[in-house]
């Protein structure tokens, strides 16, 4: 009777074990079920024809290029340029710094934005209108048409629903329940931000590397590279700075050839700034879709610190001399040649042209087309400043390209690629000789 009985209680407690695992089953799955997709829920009602964003706070719009998760430019009916950023989200960082998630986020808005059958952008203040953040970025909720036979779908929500994005929707005022329950529903899941590791992002420390080294791999796999999306710390030269841009350059000692590098830091506390400095970097390198590069990002730049992946001073006030060259040095097959300072003399002005178009960084800059030995080469300025940093500019703010006119120049500057082929990169008047 006891062994019946002990029989009877191990078989009551396995149907029950099944019972307990079949309720958990069940209820993982009704969960699993229960998501919400917010963002089929939204739509955009408002018409856009014949509309104005600046006026109306509505208009269907051309991509110009996606930035990165939350930042997009566009051109509007009139051609001018507008600085978008999302409201109601913040994705991770991918261009001055990178972060856990922040190049998946760029990849998922650049695939939607590009792709799309139509692309409409409305405002976010409470009167429908568009609002400025302190940046002079447009603060915008962006709609994007799937295909001619889909609705518009909100990729502000739809980031934030996919785990792309952490809690911003305090000042907003339209789609706020939604914002809140899409991300509080990703939390809960602990997608992306909110608890998944990167597959792409890496976490370890920083790859020693020659910069020589470093742009041969980079030239020949490009994003097979071993050190693409990765962490590298190497030493180099500071050649050229323009802005937030700074061009390093370091010498392979066996073979003699220069090697160089463009880095972009928001940030700088005035390490890079001077021409000279030799230091050691670390930072990850990332591809710059827009001007089709690969540069150093995410620079991490203290002063006091000792750690290996800080920025710091190797040596200071070494002579940078540019690499004169000829035309016929040019090779726009060489890749390795981008981004080197080079001296080129003798250059005769046939035409000039400046960019004249609302809202870009580069409006005023001038494109000199010259002629050597019967071949082309484009002189590419920068927005121009003189020799007291006034800029050469006329009343409506246009550089002064009579310049450049009809006259014959020797330049100092940077190799850049645009549209396949090399031209140079006037950064100032100090490297250019007007004869």
């Amino acid at each position: 009777m006891k062994a019946y009985r002990k029989i009877l209680f191990v078989l009551v407690l396995v149907l029950s074990l099944c019972l307990i695992v079949s309720c958990d089953k069940g209820n993982n799955d009704k969960k699993d079920d229960e998501l919400i997709d917010y963002v089929s829920q939204v739509k955009l009602e408002r018409s856009f024809q014949n509309k104005s964003f600046v006026t109306d706070g509505i208009e269907e719009v051309t991509l110009l290029q996606a930035v990165d998760g939350d930042t997009i430019h566009v051109t509007d009916h009139r051609g001018a340029i507008l600085k978008l950023r999302f409201l109601g989200v913040d994705t991770p960082e991918s261009t001055s710094q990178v972060e856990p998630w922040g190049a998946a986020a760029s990849a998922f808005t650049k695939k939607a934005v590009k792709n799309c059958d139509s692309l409409v952008i409305t405002g976010g203040a409470v009167d429908g209108t568009a609002e400025l953040d302190t940046y002079g970025r447009h603060l915008s909720w962006v709609w994007y048409k799937p295909s001619a036979t889909e609705d518009y779908k909100l990729l502000n929500l739809e980031l934030a629903q996919l785990g792309y994005s952490k809690a911003k929707y305090s000042d907003v005022n339209q789609y706020k329940e939604e914002l809140r329950g899409a991300i509080t529903q990703a939390m809960k899941q602990k997608i992306k931000v909110w608890g998944e590791t990167d597959p792409d992002y890496c976490y370890t420390e920083a790859l020693e590397v020659s910069l020589p080294t470093l742009k041969q791999s980079l030239n020949e796999k490009g994003k097979e590279s071993e050190y693409y999306n990765k962490k590298v710390i190497f030493t180099a030269t500071v050649a050229k700075t323009n802005g937030q841009t700074y061009y390093l350059m370091d010498t392979d000692l066996e073979s003699g050839i220069t090697y160089a590098i463009q880095v972009f830091h928001r940030t700088s506390t005035g390490i890079l700034d001077v021409v000279g400095t030799r230091v050691k970097i670390s930072g990850t390198i990332t591809y710059y879709e827009t001007a089709d590069v690969y540069q150093l990002t995410d620079v991490i730049d203290r002063r006091l610190s000792s750690n290996k992946n800080n920025l710091k001073v190797v040596e200071e006030n070494i002579e940078v001399t540019p690499r004169l060259i000829t035309i016929d040095d040019i090779d726009n097959t060489n890749g390795l040649l981008e981004f080197t300072l080079v001296q080129l003399n003798n250059l005769v002005v046939k035409r000039t042209y400046t960019t004249n178009t609302e809202g870009s960084s580069s409006n005023g800059a001038i494109s000199i087309y010259c002629e050597v030995d019967g071949k082309e080469i484009t002189v590419r300025t920068v927005v121009m400043v003189d020799k007291e940093n006034k800029y050469l500019t006329d009343k409506n703010n246009i550089v002064l390209a009579e310049n450049f006119k009809d006259k014959t120049i020797d330049v100092i500057g940077v190799l850049e690629k645009y549209e396949g082929k090399y031209q140079v990169k006037l950064i100032s008047m100090d490297d250019v000789t007007i004869r």
